[in-house]
């Protein structure tokens, strides 16, 4: 029996609508975890932001002054100012190491597997770990470089107690942390583009650096547009080192974005305040994973 026109099309409709069903049906979970964990804190923060109290007391609504107070507020300035700078000293730094770390394993056929492991280990090291390490390393008394220092007849440097010094110091531990991660995704990177064109280049007399510039860059342009747009991400949320390491001293000097909502959430009870700095924090960082899904997408 031969099926009209308008049958076929009703036929099509409950296909696609059944189908649609069973997709969403499997997603339900992941969906329901994103709402819960994910969507609502961020609708609440967004509307914590024109209120004020709500912890030990009942919440003011107070419009934009929480806006007002965070554009306003020199500490903040300060924090947000302190991430900028920070981040602009241990991405490139980061990304130039690992680089180079990556082209030199690339040509290692074999017995490379124990530097990669070396390499990547301090990666794995827990935040705290790392910051005990570092401060029998750093310490101006019994620290390891401050020994060689007071060796070679000099005074001691106090990296962590000097204004002009802690901040460069602190991304320094974190490029040490980082190296391993982003040397790893630069070599995946250069074992997966086609040797035969490095050959052909190779032949045609191009040089190392010839061969990295023309090629190797390009081909590697999704590849530097995550790293850079992830690592941004990553840095502009830094908490932990800081937190373990000097806690934003000495002066504010090492205060970053992400500490500053700690301490205005947990140890000054502003609620309101701290919500707006977190939801420019997380506009900032919506807006970078969109640019790079735009990169990704049309610029690959």
């Amino acid at each position: 029996m031969r099926l009209s026109s308008g049958e076929h099309r009703r036929l099509r409709r409950r296909y696609k609508l059944r189908t649609a069903l069973t997709a969403y049906l499997f997603l339900a979970p992941n969906l329901l975890c994103f709402a819960v964990f994910l969507l609502l804190p961020v609708l609440w923060l967004a509307f914590s932001t024109f209120r004020t109290g709500g912890v030990l007391g009942p919440a003011e609504f107070v419009g934009l002054d929480n806006w007002r107070e965070t554009f306003g507020d020199p500490l903040a300035r300060t924090s947000i100012r302190n991430t900028i700078v920070y981040s602009a000293m241990a991405i490139p730094a980061v990304f130039v190491i690992a680089m180079v770390l990556a082209l030199a394993l690339r040509t290692i056929p074999r017995g490379g597997s124990p530097i990669r492991v070396a390499l990547y280990l301090p990666t794995l090291q827990p935040t705290i770990v790392a910051a005990l390490i570092f401060t029998f390393v750093l310490h101006p008394d019994f620290g390891v470089i401050n020994f060689a220092v007071r060796t070679l007849g000099r005074d001691p440097i106090n990296f962590l107690g000097d204004i002009s010094l802690a901040l460069p110091t602190v991304a320094g531990i974190e490029v040490w942390r980082g190296t391993g991660f982003w040397t790893m995704m630069f070599l995946a990177g250069l074992v997966g583009l086609p040797h035969e064109l490095f050959q052909a280049a190779e032949l045609d007399g191009a040089g190392a650096v010839r061969r990295f510039v023309s090629l190797a860059v390009p081909l590697l342009r999704p590849t530097f547009y995550f790293a850079v747009i992830f690592a941004t991400i990553v840095n502009l949320q830094l908490f932990d080192t800081v937190f373990a390491l000097t806690d934003g001293g000495p002066a504010n000097s090492t205060l970053t974005v992400a500490l500053f909502v700690y301490r205005s959430l947990f140890s000054f009870g502003e609620i309101g305040f701290g919500s707006t700095l977190s939801f420019i924090l997380v506009i900032t960082v919506l807006a970078l994973t969109g640019a790079q899904t735009y990169l990704m997408r049309y610029r690959s």
